[in-house]
């Protein structure tokens, strides 16, 4: 009997800590995409920051080649 109930509250656990996670991930795709959206004060401009990345990216490639 107290295996099945600690299997129970094991299950309860994982179930609590799947959707914690699955919060997380939704808070921070939230956050993220405020950043560019139409009704921020700040917006960030999509194209300015997606030559950033393009950049950043290709920085590190070039640190990677070098690296061997």
């Amino acid at each position: 009997m107290e295996n099945l109930e600690l299997n129970k509250e094991e299950q309860l656990n994982q179930q609590r800590a799947s959707l914690l996670d699955d919060l997380l991930a939704a808070s921070t795709v939230i956050e993220e995409i405020w950043n560019y959206h139409p009704d921020n004060p700040n917006q960030k401009d999509v194209i300015k920051e997606y030559q950033t990345l393009l950049q950043i990216q290709k920085n590190i490639e070039a640190e990677l080649k070098e690296l061997g």
